[in-house]
């Protein structure tokens, strides 16, 4: 048996950036959204409540939690934009961040299993996440949330058929 192991020119490697990803869902943008502003509106409740039995001026309490909210919508505005996800013959990529931006790529062959979730806003707004899972672990390895709950169950037995043939 003869091993080889041919150097590859970096420069002519393909380029993933070049790649065109699927938008998500605008309806994830706005789940997002109301996911951020139930969970702002409890934390205004409970400022409030500290604010009246605590003798500390509202305003005090206020102005940091309504500088964070700002920089959230901001955080989340911009980076939807980013968000994305790519379906390629041999491998799946998903790329999201505005700080901290982060592009995965799976490929199919290392393919464990694949899930469709979908939780209570999910539910309201009819949106799932595809999650990719590969073997040595329990979390997902790759989460594809805000697609319509039929796209994302034809994006999981599209990516079980595609993974299949490499068994």
């Amino acid at each position: 048996m003869l091993f080889e192991n041919v150097q590859i020119n970096p420069g002519e490697l393909p380029e993933i950036e070049k790649v065109e990803f699927q938008k998500l869902e605008s309806d994830y943008l706005w789940m997002r959204l109301t996911a951020w502003g139930l969970f702002f509106l409890i934390a205004a409740g409970v400022l409030v409540v500290i604010s009246l039995t605590g003798g500390v001026a509202l305003w005090k309490l206020l102005l940091p939690w309504l500088v964070l909210l700002l920089g959230v919508l901001f955080v989340e505005l911009r980076g939807f934009r980013i968000k994305g996800y790519a379906l390629r013959e041999n491998d799946i990529s998903y790329k999201s961040g505005l700080l901290f931006f982060t592009m995965t790529s799976i490929p199919l062959n290392r393919l464990q299993h694949c899930e469709v979730s979908q939780g209570p806003l999910g539910r309201l707004f009819d949106l799932a996440s595809v999650k990719i899972y590969t073997a040595g672990g329990s979390t997902s390895d790759l989460s594809i949330g805000g697609l319509k709950k039929e796209a994302a169950h034809r994006l999981r037995d599209h990516i079980t058929r595609l993974s299949a043939q490499y068994e």
